[in-house]
């Protein structure tokens, strides 16, 4: 027990049940919309601080975070911010799916849904392949007494996998405030 009756286990071996019981409070669900200009192909935009904000401007001292993508040609990934470990993913994404392989979608010629006369839309089927390999448009986070809970290493990232482009994260914070 912490002292005001709840009961708190946050730091536990593996296998171990986290326990943390809390029914004082209101339910509090709340969602931001955030514009991201990414770069290039393979950049890694750490959403981090931001989500920690988020968190923080909702009010919620105890629940979960989705960070969560609306696009088909990026990725929501947790893992280190760490110059080898980003370039070994770039390396491993480029042998396991070459941007320079013919792709049906690509094919205008043989490709007939979702059209459209866009300047914008380029051959990008490897984008795409890369996306659902990773199975990535969203991470949830737990929340607790306010903060992310995210290992010593974690963070939290925007991938792009197609190429510079303006990209749209929604934070949604849910929990008990």
């Amino acid at each position: 027990m912490d002292g005001t009756g709840r009961s708190v286990s946050l730091f536990v071996r593996p296998g171990e049940p986290v326990e943390r019981r809390r029914s004082e409070g209101r339910f509090v669900s709340a969602v931001e919309n955030h514009g991201i200009r990414t770069g290039a192909r393979g950049e890694f935009v750490d959403l981090t601080e931001e989500v920690g904000r988020v968190v923080a401007r909702s009010g919620v001292r105890d629940g979960m975070v989705v960070v969560y993508s609306p696009h088909t040609t990026c990725a929501v990934l947790i893992n280190e911010l760490e110059r080898g470990f980003i370039e070994d993913f770039r390396d491993f994404l480029e042998g396991l799916v070459p941007v320079d392989r013919p792709y049906r979608h690509d094919d205008l010629s043989v490709r007939t849904q979702n059209l459209e006369d866009d300047p914008h839309d380029v051959p990008n089927g490897w984008a795409h392949v890369r996306q659902s390999l990773l199975a990535t448009a969203s991470q949830t986070i737990p929340v607790v007494e306010g903060r992310l809970l995210l290992g010593r290493w974690q963070r939290i990232f925007l991938v792009e996998l197609d190429r510079a482009r303006d990209r749209r994260v929604l934070i949604q914070v849910v929990g008990e405030g």
